[in-house]
Order: structure tokens, then sequence, then C-alpha cells
């Protein structure tokens, strides 16, 4: 009995090693311009990961007022970089965003100055 336990632990080993987070985090325009893409990276890193909202035909744009849930599957911890690049070259970067916590991210609350971990860089 005991080495049946061990043999069915053993082979579960193999799903608990592949099972990842998941992160949801909904991004909400609120900067008055399009938002052409947004990356994440690991806090402090330049791992960036895109999301490119254009298309070829420019059929879908994500403009202000429009929101986006977006999952991320991975086991890198809480702290997140976050990058939005707008349609008039403006990139904002928000620096240790904790995705654990917060589910949502609005990029153009900077403008109004109530983000104070968010930078308009040029």
């Amino acid at each position: 009995m005991r080495y049946r336990v061990i043999a069915l632990c053993l082979a579960c080993l193999p799903v608990a090693v592949l099972a990842q987070s998941v992160h949801t985090i909904e991004v909400i325009n609120d900067t008055h311009s399009r938002i052409d893409t947004f990356s994440v990276a690991p806090a402090g890193s330049s791992d960036w990961t895109d999301v490119d909202f254009r298309t070829p035909m420019q059929e879908s744009t994500f403009d202000y007022a429009v929101a986006v849930t977006l999952e991320y599957h991975d086991d890198s911890g809480c702290l997140r970089d976050l990058r939005t690049v707008l349609s008039d070259g403006q990139r904002i970067v928000a620096h240790n965003f904790d995705w654990c916590h917060f589910h949502a991210y609005r990029p153009g609350t900077r403008f109004r100055g109530r983000h104070p971990g968010s930078q308009i860089v040029p």
C-alpha cells in the first residue's frame, strides 16, 4: 500500500511542477490616446513581454475608455514593471506594480498625478 501512495505522488509530481500561477490584470485606457502596446516585465528587469493591440489592417485598437483583460501564466513573483506606449509616442512606465493584490491598471492616472510609481519617458 505504501508503494502505491509513493507511486501516485511521483506520478503527480510533473503536473505540480508544470502548474503556474495565473495573474489577471485589466488595463483600462484612461489616457485620452490610443494604446499601441502594453508590456510587462519582472520588476527591475528588461525582460519585456509585449502585447500589441494593433492588427495589420488596424481593425483592432485600444482606444480611450476601453478596457482589456490580460492573463499571464508564471511563477516569477508579484512585482512587475508595466510599460504602456501611446499612439502619440509617449511611454508610461509603472515600476513595482503588485499584480497579486491589484488587478486593474489605469496608465492615465499618471497624467492626473495619482500614480506616483509611473513616469512618462520620451
